[in-house]
């Protein structure tokens, strides 16, 4: 029996997508649930991975991962959710654990879509480059906040999505 793809699936194969080194450095600085504001949150994008190289135009490129067809119907029936962070972003994309989820003609327009296949994403529909408005400060600061939190996880081991055990 097959197993279900998780969120924290398709996260690692967004990572592995995303995770690419040359002469030592990485290409993409990687944030995982980064929230609109840092500490009142109204909405969560699920992964955001910002180009480092000016070959790149220091894109933004923004995910909403969805692993069934009932979330992503829920996602259909509030564009607004998604838009909030979709208009500060170069790209956006929508990133399935299955094809069967999207039918066709509901990709919305303006977004790309990337399927599970494996250990690796495919590109099924290219996302468009957008003209995205300035990054507002305390999005900025939500982002920075999840980079940091997100490449904490990544070197200690850790689950990020765990509250940190003080003693």
């Amino acid at each position: 029996m097959a197993t279900k793809t998780t969120e924290r699936d398709i996260l690692d194969q967004l990572h592995r997508r995303y995770g690419r080194t040359t002469m030592g450095a990485r290409r993409y600085a990687v944030a995982e649930h980064v929230r609109n504001r840092p500490f009142d949150p109204v909405r969560i994008a699920d992964f955001i991975a910002v180009d480092n190289w000016k070959t790149g135009g220091y894109a933004l490129h923004g995910h909403e991962v969805k692993v069934s067809r009932s979330d992503w119907l829920t996602e259909l029936r509030a564009p607004e959710k998604a838009e909030v962070f979709k208009r500060h972003m170069d790209y956006w994309w929508l990133v399935v654990s299955d094809r069967s989820i999207v039918r066709p003609g509901e990709l919305p327009t303006g977004w790309g879509l990337l399927i599970s296949c494996g250990p690796y994403l495919q590109v099924s529909h290219p996302a468009p480059r957008l003209e995205p408005e300035p990054l507002p400060r305390e999005m900025l600061v939500s982002l920075a906040r999840s980079v940091s939190r997100t490449a904490a996880g990544d070197a200690f081991g850790r689950d990020w999505d765990q509250p940190e055990v003080v003693r």
